[in-house]
């Protein structure tokens, strides 16, 4: 239906993926700091993270340095009426304008319509660092808005196949687009050859 996808990719962008991945991975002090000066810098920020371990590590970090109810957490630790109430003073605060550091897993991803001027992402699949931008500069305010990809030192995704998976092809897509432009759509369809190629075994639903 769309000629030329594109021209409409490029069209609507409004977020540019920066790469901040590292050998060794970020420390926890890095990234609590990273996080508040972008909280600073930005006037609101939110940070997606893989594991409910990590949304409150780092939200116990990031309180210590922000004012009383500018920070806040999000994970299936919270039941949902809790999560909903949380949800929606984030959205009353970042449309009144008010300073809001908003710390998540993956849950505020899909279906949540909020606009941050800075987001951060733990490394994962492509497709979900998508999911992520789509979260920051939504309604186009500012032009062109960053998302950091960034890689913690120490993290427990064992358990978490599809993340680890996710995680390795995108280092590869990171390392290889010439461009630099890793939500294009030639950058994308390499994502998931590599993802699909590696969990090709998994497409015949074996029980």
């Amino acid at each position: 239906m769309v000629a030329d996808t594109t021209q409409l990719f490029n069209d609507l962008k409004r977020v540019g993926i920066i790469d901040r991945t590292k050998p060794g991975g970020w420390s926890e002090n890095e990234l609590a700091s990273f996080t508040l000066s972008q909280f600073v810098q930005k006037g609101n920020c939110l940070v997606v993270v893989n594991t409910k371990d990590w949304a409150r590590k780092l939200y116990d970090r990031c309180k210590e340095n922000t004012g009383e109810g500018n920070v806040c957490h999000l994970s299936t630790n919270l039941c949902p009426a809790h999560r909903k109430g949380i949800l929606a003073e984030v959205t009353n605060r970042l449309e009144n304008e008010k300073p809001v550091l908003c710390i998540s897993t993956q849950l505020i991803e899909a279906g949540v319509d909020v606009d941050f001027n800075s987001v951060i992402r733990f490394l994962a699949g492509l497709d979900s660092i998508a999911q992520a931008a789509g979260r920051c500069n939504r309604n186009g305010n500012l032009g062109t808005a960053d998302v950091f990809v960034v890689n913690p030192a120490e993290e427990n995704i064992t358990m978490l196949k599809d993340i680890k998976i996710g995680q390795e092809k995108t280092m590869r897509v990171l390392s290889e687009v010439e461009h630099r432009d890793f939500l294009s759509p030639s950058a994308i369809e390499r994502y998931f050859s590599y993802y699909f190629h590696e969990r090709a075994e998994l497409m015949q639903y074996p029980l």
